[in-house]
């Protein structure tokens, strides 16, 4: 995680490393990332890298933290704009993913921390599952507390994951295009919401 050097960087610094980061693991996976074209699209000086973070792995999960964090709080827009209709805003909230994997560079970072996430080297092994939780299209924080605690709920979030990872996995793989794979995605929410009646 970064040090308290970094987040009291000014706002556009911190935004300026991040992008820069993003780039780099768009450009290729974690273990072939490379800190001279990080610190060099940022424009800070080397030294400063490692007062910000430890290493380049704590970057990498960093980085996914923020886009998650930036993600959970479209949902939440989503869900408040859809009435609290959970099925309606995770449709919103997948088209929304589609639409940021259509460029390039986003689809490339998705690829890379994926080969990275399933990667036996270079990444630490205690980085791994914090890496792991952040790629999650869709976790229970994203809901209401009285929704969690309804009954099956935990069934219910791994049906989402899995619907959701299957069909990002299909549109990164271009075994769909963008309509296809959002009208998909639409069709088997539509099947959770209504059950084999």
């Amino acid at each position: 995680m970064p040090t308290r050097t970094f987040l009291n960087l000014p706002k556009e610094k911190r935004l300026r490393v991040l992008r820069a980061a993003k780039k780099e693991f768009s450009r290729v996976p974690l273990e072939k990332a490379v800190i001279a074209n990080i610190v060099k699209d940022a424009d800070i000086p080397r030294g400063s890298f490692y007062q910000y973070f430890y290493d380049v792995d704590d970057l990498f999960v960093y980085v996914l933290e923020y886009m998650y964090g930036i993600d959970r709080k479209k949902f939440m827009k989503f869900l408040n704009d859809t009435n609290g209709d959970i099925y309606e805003a995770l449709k919103i909230r997948f088209a929304d993913e589609i639409d940021k994997l259509s460029s390039e560079e986003n689809r490339q970072f998705k690829i890379n921390a994926i080969t990275t996430l399933l990667s036996q080297e270079g990444t630490s092994s205690k980085l791994i599952p914090l890496a792991i939780e952040k790629q999650n299209q869709v976790d229970l924080t994203y809901f209401p507390v009285e929704v969690q605690k309804q009954k099956n709920f935990d069934n219910f979030m791994n049906i989402v994951k899995m619907i959701g990872n299957v069909c990002v996995q299909k549109y990164i793989t271009k075994q769909a295009n963008e309509d296809e794979i959002k009208n998909y995605y639409n069709d088997c929410i539509d099947f959770v919401k209504s059950g084999l009646q």
